[in-house]
């Protein structure tokens, strides 16, 4: 069931991010500009429009690593097109989403990948489900899908090797 609420929670995440339409990507000089921008922009580089739709991650900003930044301004190209519920959605998500792990990050992209894999309206019918949950089961299933696992024990041989002063030598 923890899984089910990691997978809702990144399919409602994403909700706001799947509704706007992919920007066309840009030819020539346009796309030199923009690759340099994306290398390394500091905030105070950024456009009006780039810092709104980034604004929770201000203060972290300029310690945000080139190919995350990249990530993060593809999705305030994507901004401007959202709905005022998605905008309002995003950033409050936003700073959860910037303090993930890699391996949150990558888990939170394959959970995307399947949710996004389901007939919408399995897709949709899940999320109701989820979010008919009493606020205590969710805060529960939040909990379990965080924890983290424990690692496994030393693994002991089966059988223990005799030792050199055990074995004699035959003639």
């Amino acid at each position: 069931m923890g899984r089910l609420a990691l997978l809702l929670f990144c399919a409602a995440a994403g909700a706001a991010l799947a509704q706007a339409p992919t920007p066309a990507p840009t030819t020539g000089a346009a796309t030199v500009t923009h690759a340099r921008s994306i290398t390394h922009p500091i905030w105070r580089e950024l456009s009006l429009e780039q810092r709104e739709a980034l604004k929770p991650l201000a203060a972290d900003w300029d310690r945000i690593d080139a190919e995350r930044k990249k990530k993060w301004l593809e999705i305030a190209a994507k901004y401007p097109n959202m709905s005022p519920e998605g905008k309002q959605r995003l950033h409050e998500r936003m700073p959860q989403l910037a303090r993930l792990t890699p391996e949150q990050r990558e888990t939170t992209r394959e959970n995307f990948r399947r949710a996004y894999s389901l007939p919408p309206d399995q897709r949709q019918a899940l999320t109701q489900r989820y979010q008919d949950l009493p606020d205590e089961r969710k805060r529960a299933l939040a909990a379990q899908a965080h924890a983290k696992p424990r690692p496994a024990p030393p693994r002991r041989p089966a059988t223990s090797v005799p030792e050199a002063s055990a074995v004699q030598p035959t003639r």
